[in-house]
């Protein structure tokens, strides 16, 4: 796992350009736009890392998240809703619920209200908005940062073995 950024930026179409770094050695994930708020979600600090989501973590007392500067309250999923991470900011209430299956989508929604897809495959790309749907600049940003720390599951360890092995024979082998 990198412990430098990891910074991918998306063409939103309805917020532009949103800018998504992962830092998830150390367990922090920030977004940022020009038309969209800040959102940071990081681990707590000693917080070892652990479980299958990006983050490393998915127990609320090891989690933070800001929302332009502002805390939100954050409560990961648990039992037959354990996917599920739900963030509460100003009174509105967003839950993603991540498919784990490789070209999954998450699925964002505030209140309720279904507001769109986020890819789920690790790979950034833009959400896919709900026709019909009131999306705002928060709810993007919100949605871009849960969808970068908890909609990719981590592959099995075997798996990224095998891709570092593979990295590695092609650098004997190529040069």
């Amino acid at each position: 796992m990198p412990y430098g950024p990891a910074s991918d930026a998306v063409e939103d179409a309805l917020f532009g350009e949103i800018r998504v770094r992962s830092y998830l050695g150390t367990g922090r994930v920030e977004v940022e736009g020009p038309a969209v708020p800040p959102v940071t979600v990081h681990r707590a600090p000693g917080a070892e890392r652990g479980g299958r989501v990006a983050i490393g973590v998915r127990r609320a007392g090891r989690l933070a998240v800001t929302v332009d500067g502002e805390p939100a309250s954050v409560s990961p999923g648990r039992g037959p809703r354990r996917r599920a991470v739900r963030v509460t900011h100003r009174g509105s209430r967003y839950r993603l619920k991540p498919r784990r299956l490789r070209r999954g989508r998450s699925l964002l929604t505030r209140d309720g209200h279904r507001l769109g897809h986020f890819r789920s495959d690790g790979r950034r790309a833009p959400a896919e908005w709900s026709g019909g749907a009131s999306v705002s600049a928060r709810d993007a940003a919100v949605g871009y940062a849960l969808a970068a720390a908890f909609g990719r599951w981590e592959e099995p360890w075997w798996s990224k073995a095998f891709d570092r092995a593979g990295d590695l024979l092609d650098a004997v082998f190529s040069g």
